[in-house]
């Protein structure tokens, strides 16, 4: 959908809940936000508001997941958990707290470019990648570690999971070295792997990464660092290797059918190399 016909259908439908929407003057500007699902734009009011920050975003829903979210997000928030701040929720609309930072995807990936090994990265870009993964260990085992539904088999901890979990959902304030989680329409109840195998494939499958070359070794390097600081974090929880690895190539099948890629994956080069002692 393109930035006008958002607009429009953002006053048309919020201008009578909130009059700080009215459309003239040029009041406010749009930027559209990557999302597969749903419309998402980064809204900045070029004037004081009597109710909102100067920049927002509004998440509009093309799904029927918005009451998840909202449940989810009052959830996290009264546990202190860093998410974005709900501002005002009307079906299909959202709106949330701006978060200041950079997507954890491109955070990490820019600064592997051109290497094949963490050894090669000067000590900054090492340091600042390794404090990064170590946040996203800590936020999961606090998501999980409050949310948990049953501990009743050691092998299968059941928790609320954020769902379909990808570096890009979170978003990483360097300045603060603050780690936010976004997007929880797909949250559910299960397996507290399915979020640490989901973190492992985005790590493997974003470039650089395995479909970039045939070893990513940095990738793997962080994959164990990342396992190894969940659950330093979280020593109650049993780490079940067989399931990760199969939720791990499951993934991987999954982001490559979604992204139209027909190839084999040599699954031992780097499945072999995957942290076997927790």
């Amino acid at each position: 959908m393109e930035l006008l016909e958002i607009r429009k259908e953002i006053v048309s439908n919020l201008k009578e809940d909130l009059p700080d929407l009215v459309d003239k003057f040029n009041y406010f500007t749009l930027i559209k936000l990557p999302s597969k699902k749903n419309s998402v734009v980064h809204l900045r009011f070029n004037r004081p508001t009597e109710r909102f920050p100067k920049d927002i975003v509004v998440k509009i829903f093309r799904t029927i997941n918005m009451d998840i979210e909202c449940s989810v997000l009052g959830q996290l928030i009264k546990q202190e958990i860093s998410v974005p701040k709900i501002l005002f929720h009307k079906q299909p609309f959202l709106i949330l707290e701006k978060i200041d930072g950079m997507n954890l995807c491109d955070y990490i990936n820019d600064k592997l470019r051109n290497s094949e090994d963490l050894s090669e990265l000067d000590n900054n870009h090492k340091e600042n990648i390794l404090t990064s993964i170590e946040k996203l260990a800590l936020w999961l085992g606090k998501l999980h570690g409050l949310n948990v539904i049953s501990k009743n088999n050691p092998n299968e901890i059941i928790v609320l999971n954020k769902g379909d979990t990808r570096l890009r959902d979170f978003i990483y304030d360097s300045n603060s070295g603050t780690l936010f989680g976004m997007d929880f329409e797909d949250s559910y109840e299960g397996n507290h792997i399915d979020d640490i195998a989901w973190i492992c494939c985005s790590l493997l499958d974003t470039n650089p990464g395995i479909f970039e070359m045939n070893y990513p070794k940095h990738k793997i390097e962080l994959i164990n660092f990342f396992l190894k600081s969940y659950y330093k974090n979280k020593p109650d929880f049993n780490f079940n290797f067989h399931y990760f690895t199969e939720r791990l190539i499951e993934n991987l099948n999954i982001v490559m059918r979604r992204r139209h890629i027909n190839m084999i994956l040599n699954k031992e080069n780097f499945i072999k190399d995957i942290s076997k002692e927790l």
